[in-house]
């Protein structure tokens, strides 16, 4: 029943899923990246993407059989969960493509992630919006949407319904560039106005990820 139950927790996982990788190496020392979920065969093995070892030179030397790692993702089905489970290395193969063979777990974890979940983040943001250009602050972040914080010397005008594209400027994100969402709501404080923003659909993601590298890569 537990390798049953396993098989059919993988199997939330698509070929192509992005993951959060986290190595653990001697002296107690702990390596995170990113890599791509290639597939797996119920009961025997898995396969994950290989990073660009000249990118992350630190993983040298250190993706040796029987290294523990734990795996973590977002997947779509039941409105987002994320799958987390703790494997190891079996080998890395070069053919037919750079990848990491992982041994099947004895357990999976899945944890439901509500679209209404809320994130606390409190990332650099910069946006566009009636053509007005600003910096602000990520409050928050769900699947559905966030919070924007704006200070009141900017002079920004923005109504609700208003469409908003933004970017994360934190050096550690930049590549979180592009945004699309609708405000839905609008409130104030002395010297700060806050935007609730619904994302599009085609923002979705550019969302997930995101909330994985906030959730998994601190």
């Amino acid at each position: 029943m537990i390798r049953d139950d396993v098989t059919k927790s993988l199997s939330m996982l698509t070929p192509g899923s992005p993951i959060i990788v986290e190595v653990s190496i001697p002296a107690s020392k702990k390596l995170k990246f990113k890599s791509v979920f290639v597939g797996f065969l119920p009961k025997h093995f898995m396969l994950i993407q290989l990073p660009d070892l000249n990118r992350h030179a630190e993983l040298v030397g250190n993706l040796n059989q029987g290294v523990a790692c734990t795996v973590r993702s977002i997947v779509e089905k039941h409105e987002g969960a994320v799958v987390a489970f703790v494997s190891s290395i079996e080998r890395t193969i070069t053919v037919p493509a750079k990848m990491i063979v992982l041994n099947i777990p004895q357990q999976v974890a899945v944890r439901p992630l509500r679209k209404e979940t809320r994130i606390d983040t409190q990332l650099n943001i910069e946006a566009s919006v009636n053509n007005s250009i600003f910096k602000g602050i990520m409050v928050n972040l769900s699947l559905e949407g966030c919070l924007l914080s704006v200070k009141k010397e900017g002079k920004v005008v923005i109504n609700k319904d208003d469409t908003i594209t933004f970017a994360i400027t934190d050096k550690a994100l930049s590549d979180i560039t592009s945004i699309k969402g609708t405000v839905c709501n609008v409130k104030s404080s002395l010297t700060i106005d806050y935007f609730g923003v619904k994302f599009e659909d085609e923002s979705y993601d550019v969302i997930k990820n995101l909330l994985m590298k906030v959730m998994f890569s601190n």
